[in-house]
């Protein structure tokens, strides 16, 4: 996994986790940002794939239906391309910045 913020590489033995479900996020060990992805896409995501799943097995074996059954798959499966497309890892939350005030008092 790659962090999207600092662009270096995560190993699986240094990832730092909060949350559970669709709201998780990670912690990058080199930046220390916290990266998410956006559960309203995982939601369209999951629920774009379980109905492509359905209406093609109805499809598949009621061939009555595929007047209505093929446009539904379609449209289906273009959701389903289009939200795996935008489920990317975003920066959540940025790590404190360190207090340098002693150094912008010393040049002032």
């Amino acid at each position: 996994m790659i962090c999207s913020h600092c662009g270096k590489s995560i190993l699986l033995d240094h990832i730092t986790q909060r949350g559970n479900g669709l709201s998780a996020e990670i912690q990058c060990p080199h930046c220390q940002v916290w990266l998410g992805r956006t559960p309203w896409v995982l939601k369209l995501k999951m629920l774009s794939f379980y109905l492509l799943l359905i209406s093609g097995v109805v499809v598949w074996w009621w061939p009555q239906t595929r007047h209505l059954g093929i446009p539904v798959v379609i449209l289906a499966m273009i959701t389903l391309l289009v939200s795996h497309l935008m489920d990317q890892l975003k920066v959540t939350e940025m790590p404190p910045k360190p207090d340098d005030s002693e150094q912008r008092h010393k040049y002032r």
